[in-house]
């Protein structure tokens, strides 16, 4: 298992939010992030998608009709780090997150794509081994962009 060196207020791995949030903009998830939650992201992907419906003609010419914007989707992934006493900080941020985020619309931003965004699952998984770890992951259902 590869070691994690982690120096809070050093400017490393926890700078100003993880060092993303000019990239990534999610309401509730962004004040897990940084040295107050011991939690970083690991990954933020957003996915667009469109409802068209495809025709295939006898002579082998696909044509489409296109009905416009379909549902899309953000995943936020992420790390929470433990403490000197193996207890996570951030465990309480994600819960409460998770209130805060239900049935709510959210203005989400990644990289330069802005959408609106209603949380549709949210998990959070605690590992044990040698240092106890948590994962967080946040999906949101994009209705709009």
């Amino acid at each position: 298992m590869p070691a994690t060196l982690v120096t809070l207020g050093g400017g490393d791995l926890f700078k100003s939010g993880g060092g993303a949030d000019s990239l990534v903009n999610i309401p509730a998830v962004n004040s897990i992030i940084g040295p107050g939650g011991l939690a970083v992201y690991d990954s933020v992907s957003a996915q667009v998608g469109e409802t068209i419906q495809f025709f295939i003609t006898f002579d082998d010419v696909i044509k489409f009709i296109h009905f416009g914007k379909g549902l899309g989707n953000v995943t936020a992934q992420g790390t929470l780090f433990c403490d000197c006493s193996g207890d996570l900080p951030g465990k309480g941020g994600v819960v409460a997150a998770i209130k805060s985020l239900r049935g709510k619309q959210q203005t989400l931003s990644v990289g330069g794509l802005q959408c609106t965004g209603v949380l549709t699952s949210a998990s959070l998984t605690i590992t044990g081994g040698d240092d106890t770890m948590g994962v967080f992951n946040f999906q949101f259902a994009v209705v709009n962009f």
